[in-house]
Formats: C-alpha cells, sequence, structure tokens
C-alpha cells in the first residue's frame, strides 16, 4: 500500500464532497460527512500490520474535535490531511496520546505525542524499550558520559519532591545496548522557546503550556532516538512530526523545527561512526 495510493483516495473524496454545497452546514457536521467519505481511503492508508480500524479512527477524530473546537476553525484539507498522516503511521489521535492534532493559524498540524515516537522507534526490534523520566529537587540523580556511562535516579519521597530539574530517556537494546540521554530543564525550554511556533503563537493555550512535562519528555525522547539504531522508515515517519498539508495533493511542511544531527549508529556495536549538525 502506498502513500500515493491512499493520497489520490482522498482527493477524490474531497472532490466528491466539494461539489455537493456545504454553505451553512455545521462544521462539525462538515467534518463528519467529510470523514465519511474519506474511510474507503482511510483503510487503504492503515499499516496492515497495527490492526487498527478505519472507523475507530474516524470517531477519535471527531472526539478530537469536539475537544478541540478551534480545530474546527482551520482547512478541511488540513485536517484530513492529519487524519491520512495518523492513518498512514498506524497512530491514533488522542490528546497525550500517540499523536494529536494542533490548531495553527488556519491549519491543522499533525504531531506526534513520546508515546507515538516509543511505539515507531520500537516497531522493528532493534529498539526493546525507550523510559522517559523527570528529576526533581530532592531526588538522588547521577549521570555520566564517557566510557563508564552511568545513570542513576533514586526519587525523593513525594513530599520532599521538589520542581522539576532535569529529564532523561532510557533505551534497551535488542543487541543488549543501553542508550541514555539527559537535558536540563533550561535545555527543554530554549527549544520551546526558539522552536515551537504553536508556542510562539499562543503561549497560554499552547499543549507546552498545558502539558509541559509530556511534551519535555516528547523533547527528550526525540533525541535520544537519533542515536538509536532505526530504519530509515522509521526515520522517515518521524519525520511527519510537526507538519501541516494545507493541499491534500502537496507533501506535508514543518511548521516547528528543530536542528537534526545526522548520526549513523553500527547495530550491534552502538559505535557513533558520522556526527553532523545541518
Amino acid at each position: 500500500m502506498t502513500k500515493t495510493a491512499s493520497t489520490q483516495g482522498l482527493q477524490n473524496a474531497l472532490q466528491e464532497k466539494s461539489s455537493t454545497s456545504t454553505t451553512g452546514v455545521d462544521p462539525y457536521k462538515k467534518a463528519q460527512s467529510y470523514l465519511k467519505a474519506m474511510l474507503p481511503a482511510i483503510t487503504e492508508a492503515l499499516p496492515k500490520s497495527k490492526g487498527m480500524d478505519a472507523e475507530r479512527l474516524s470517531r477519535m477524530t471527531l472526539t478530537t474535535l469536539k475537544m478541540n473546537p478551534k480545530l474546527l476553525e482551520c482547512s478541511i484539507e488540513s485536517l484530513l490531511g492529519a487524519v491520512l498522516q495518523s492513518a498512514q503511521l498506524g497512530l491514533e489521535p488522542n490528546l497525550l496520546g500517540p499523536c494529536y492534532f494542533i490548531p495553527y493559524k488556519g491549519t491543522v498540524s499533525f504531531q506526534i505525542g513520546y508515546k507515538g515516537l516509543i511505539d515507531l522507534a520500537c516497531r522493528k526490534g532493534e529498539v526493546l524499550s525507550i523510559v522517559a523520566k523527570e528529576v526533581r529537587k530532592g531526588d538522588s540523580f547521577h549521570y555520566e558520559y564517557g566510557r563508564n556511562e552511568t545513570l542513576k535516579h533514586i526519587p525523593a519521597p513525594h513530599a520532599a519532591r521538589g520542581e522539576i530539574e532535569y529529564f532523561y530517556a532510557y533505551a534497551n537494546l535488542k543487541n543488549g545496548g543501553f542508550v541514555f540521554d539527559v537535558m536540563h530543564i533550561s535545555e527543554i525550554e530554549k527549544i520551546r522557546d526558539t522552536y515551537s511556533m504553536s508556542y510562539q503563537y499562543d503561549k497560554k493555550g499552547s499543549i507546552w503550556a498545558k502539558h509541559p512535562e509530556a511534551m519535555a519528555m516528547k523533547t527528550i525522547i526525540k533525541r535520544l532516538i537519533k542515536y538509536l539504531p532505526i530504519s530509515v522508515e522509521t526515520q522517515s515517519a518521524i519525520a511527519n512530526d510537526e507538519t501541516v498539508r494545507k493541499d491534500i495533493t502537496e507533501p506535508a511542511f514543518i511548521v516547528e523545527a528543530e536542528p537534526i544531527e545526522t548520526i549513523t549508529v553500527v547495530s550491534g556495536t552502538g559505535e557513533i561512526i558520522e556526527n553532523e549538525t545541518k
């Protein structure tokens, strides 16, 4: 099943619906009508291995629209584009779930949540698991890079824990390897302030403002993934994060981005053989 085929299916659905007047139609009912028309295209796009259902994806999309009515103010093309990306990656839209839809200047931005990043990175089997945690004042925390890499975190009793100081993420590999990364909260906030267009656009209403810990975990996991032995297919899937399709026939483009380090890891040894910032 190809992305071209599923995109063509959506294009046909759009053309069919656009021939019917929707003037004065309630935006939610309009979206519901379009989603119903594109069920065959969603089915075509869904990865068979995930066992997902087009009708369930449609229902979850409608629930998302109810939870965030601002999405109904966005173009129907960008909404359907986000649904297509969700289907192609086999990720269900759900706030703080595998993926979610964010309204941004009249368009819908498709974003992968930290759970979705973990799902994608672990699908091929080279990465067994990924875990992300926050470190608060009062916790016992020590990490060291180099030949004797160490990561140790003992949380303090709940009442004794203070503000967040660090986030870390680690991955267990099929070959027995262990990879981790640590970021101070100031590093994460700098990435948010510099590269998050939605946060710059709406500081109080953005997902960064409403769910800062989940977004911080996504940030550290996304950086950790650059060091993992993942396939080109998985890299391409993750590249769909924070993109928009204004026209269903055009490729998605990034509305939020951070510098990408190109890192090649030799599977089985964990040896980094290339490190180049673009």
